[in-house]
């Protein structure tokens, strides 16, 4: 530019034949102008949470499809060239779609090759960062409704890490700066800050952020406008991407538990746990406010109870938060323990025991005994000497469901005129082929009888379920004095009043 100001001072100057000639050729000159890449953009690629940053090695294309792969679009290059009709309806949630040189406050529309400023304050010469002139990019003049672009992808692998990342700018040189969300599953997870105007050139700038799948084989995506105005925050977006992020295997890992003793300590022995719950991770910026944390991934925990996060880059602050409120925790759970707990990674480590419990009203049990006469026997209906009789049990749980798993143990004392029966509890009926049969009612509890059926030929009560060892014989056994039930599980409480009940027969001496 200043090597065209001092030729044209020169022209000033010069004698009229000279000056003709020079006339001549500023006119081929400014003739050949439009041809002529004049810096009206910068590129600013420097991103501190991409994935090669944090030492990961990106693999494989673009795995999002929406709005051409991210591009939204290609024209053929000419200049200005914007789409009439909307090319991804239902796509961008608010705004009303518009051609780029028709815009309005609350438009939103694609453009390629912007070489002209659609109003005197926006910039000129405006190109994909990418794809150049053939590429198209999305524009947003947003007033009291802001647009939201979603993007969706599919057979993502679990516990995997993705990197996502867009180009965005402010398209004004003295406009005010909107700022840009990029939410992950409905969670913020990266905020662009606000998006600085540039007098002298447009930047457009590359934002990346790495996160883990966590338990999930589809991901939801949103680039949402945050500012609203009847003037400036206008914005430019651009190549939307989704790539694989390989490299790490640091883990953290922990349980969602029943804090029965209300010590804040998890104890598997003795402590139940809770399954499907969800635990969420974030970046916590080694700030100590969770305000600005950032959203990484989220995973529920399984049938143990036990949460994981593999594939974990070194080095970051992470914190964990487990929804107080999932809805598949007892209705009558209270949180207990610390929420946000942290995690430092070493490179490969693996952090541990990062347990969250919940606190439950105590149990309170009832226990039904009723008997009839065996009707299979055709022997009556009065209990007489010889007469089988059918004992049903039944324990109700109308508290909470605070106590040590595992622990529901329930041993009868047989009359010493009752001979068990030990044998098909129905006979040709279907109900079992066991001498005990079991059924629940909500009760929340596993049952084998193998394992949770024991009998004690002692004098007095065992003490409990590892005391009843005793095998009895096929058949009609007198010395069977104690029979012993102890499901797996904790068992479910709340108004609903679950509950479990086993059956067995025993013959009048």
């Amino acid at each position: 530019m200043t090597e065209r100001l001092v030729d044209f001072a020169y022209f000033l100057r010069a004698e009229p034949p000279l000056r003709l000639a020079l006339m001549v050729c500023l006119c081929l000159l400014t003739m050949a102008l439009p041809s002529i890449a004049w810096a009206a953009q910068t590129i600013n690629t420097t991103s501190t949470t991409s994935c090669t940053a944090q030492g990961g090695t990106l693999i494989g294309g673009n795995l999002l499809t929406d709005f051409d792969n991210g591009t939204f679009g290609f024209e053929n290059g000419q200049p200005d060239q914007s789409p009439s009709s909307n090319p991804y309806p239902g796509q961008i949630d608010s705004g009303q779609f518009a051609n780029f040189y028709s815009f309005f406050h609350g438009a939103f529309g694609f453009i390629a090759n912007a070489q002209t400023a659609r109003n005197p304050y926006q910039h000129p010469g405006i190109t994909d960062p990418v794809y150049g002139a053939t590429g198209r990019f999305f524009a947003s003049d947003p007033n009291v409704t802001t647009p939201t672009i979603n993007f969706s992808a599919q057979n993502v692998v679990p516990n995997a890490n993705y990197q996502v990342s867009f180009w965005a700018t402010n398209s004004e040189p003295n406009g005010t700066p909107n700022d840009i969300n990029l939410e992950i599953d409905g969670i913020t997870s990266l905020n662009t800050g606000p998006l600085q105007a540039f007098q002298s050139a447009l930047e457009w700038k590359l934002y990346s952020y790495v996160f883990n799948a966590g338990d999930r084989t589809e991901v939801l995506f949103a680039l949402r406008s945050l500012e609203t105005g009847a003037s400036g925050r206008d914005f430019y977006i651009d190549n939307v991407e989704l790539q694989r992020c390989t490299g790490q295997n640091g883990v953290i890992e922990g349980s969602v538990y029943s804090d029965v003793d209300g010590d804040n300590i998890f104890q598997s022995a003795r402590e139940a746990t809770f399954s499907n719950i969800t635990v969420q991770l974030y970046d916590d910026r080694g700030t100590a406010a969770t305000t600005d944390d950032l959203f990484i991934s989220s995973t529920s925990t399984l049938a143990d109870g036990m949460y994981r996060f593999i594939n974990m880059f070194p080095g970051s602050n992470y914190r964990l938060r487990v929804i107080e409120n999932d809805p598949d925790l007892p209705a009558s759970a209270t949180f207990g323990t610390p929420q946000n707990l942290l995690a430092v990674l070493a490179s490969g480590a693996t952090v541990s025991n990062r347990n969250f419990g919940f606190d439950l009203p105590p149990p309170a049990f009832s226990v039904t005994k009723t008997s009839q006469v065996y009707a299979g026997q055709g022997n009556g209906v009065f209990h007489i000497p010889g007469q089988d009789v059918e004992y049903e049990l039944t324990v109700t749980n109308s508290g909470g469901s605070g106590y040590d798993a595992n622990s529901n143990l329930m041993i009868d004392a047989l009359p010493s005129n009752l001979i068990f029966y030990n044998s098909d509890f129905d006979g040709p009926g279907t109900l079992t082929s066991e001498p005990i049969y079991f059924v629940q009612n909500d009760a929340g509890l596993t049952f084998d009888y193998t394992n949770n059926v024991g009998f004690s030929n002692a004098a007095t009560s065992p003490a409990g379920f590892a005391d009843c060892d005793y095998t009895p014989d096929p058949g009609y056994d007198p010395d069977v004095r104690f029979i012993c039930v102890n499901p797996n599980g904790t068992m479910s409480g709340g108004s609903a009043a679950p509950s479990w009940t086993i059956r067995f027969r025993a013959q009048i001496n």
